[in-house]
């Protein structure tokens, strides 16, 4: 993936000192290295939308919990009980990083932005990472969903009030990289990649990707990998074809 990035209150700064040069690195790395999962024609009304959210939903939460051993999915308070809950924690020394992957709706990402301040304000992180699309990507994926040039502009407005530092990456497709493309898996339809309750087969397909098995091979009793627990958003927001 191509990287675009936003540094507010000094975030790339910090996370490019010397001192947490693994942790920039990591980051960098899990990003760059990140395919695009496509099914073309997904929906007959916007020949345009083709980029498949859940399916690199699940992608980072394999890549961040199980190849590079992020905390899955921790409370963003210190609140027992609370259900909200962030993406992905690390600590790198002493610094403590809160990772938010959206790219969903864009309501959402103001809600990722209020997890980042949550855990902030009680001690729990040093500061936040937000990875979404950018606008060209965004539109691939479907309607108001969040992308960087949106986000850039509106974050800054919140100056008095979100206090931490986060280091924003727009990703979009460049030349170097991986289209993975999924309607070739022996699945009936979308519905059956995209679908509630249709998570293991997205486990299929990344574990499929990351172990270089051919699309085509892949199916409904393809091996969906180790196991990672993955909390889904409520909405769905792939449009049916």
């Amino acid at each position: 993936m191509q990287l675009s990035i936003f540094s507010y209150r000094f975030a790339q700064e910090i996370l490019q000192h010397p001192n947490y040069s693994t942790a920039w690195h990591e980051i960098e790395t899990i990003v760059k290295d990140a395919p695009l999962f496509i099914y073309p024609q997904k929906s007959q009304k916007n020949k345009q939308l083709d980029v498949v959210q859940q399916l690199l939903n699940t992608y980072f939460d394999r890549v961040f919990v199980l190849g590079a051993r992020w905390d899955n999915h921790p409370l963003a308070t210190g609140i027992k009980d609370s259900a909200l809950r962030a993406d992905f924690r690390k600590a790198f020394g002493n610094l403590k990083i809160q990772t938010e992957v959206q790219f969903g709706n864009m309501a959402r990402w103001y809600t990722d932005v209020f997890k980042f301040q949550t855990a902030y304000s009680q001690s729990l992180i040093n500061i936040g990472l937000s990875i979404v699309p950018t606008l060209e990507l965004a539109k691939r994926i479907d309607s108001n969903i969040v992308n960087f040039e949106r986000a850039k502009r509106e974050l800054p407005s919140a100056d008095l009030s979100i206090t931490l530092p986060i280091l924003m990456i727009g990703v979009a497709h460049d030349n170097k990289t991986a289209e993975v493309d999924v309607s070739r898996c022996q699945f009936a339809s979308i519905r059956e990649i995209t679908g509630k309750g249709k998570l293991e087969n997205r486990k299929r397909i990344v574990n499929g990707y990351l172990n270089r098995v051919p699309m085509d091979l892949i199916g409904p009793t393809s091996d969906i990998g180790p196991a990672f627990e993955v909390f889904e958003e409520d909405e769905d927001l792939e449009i049916a074809p």
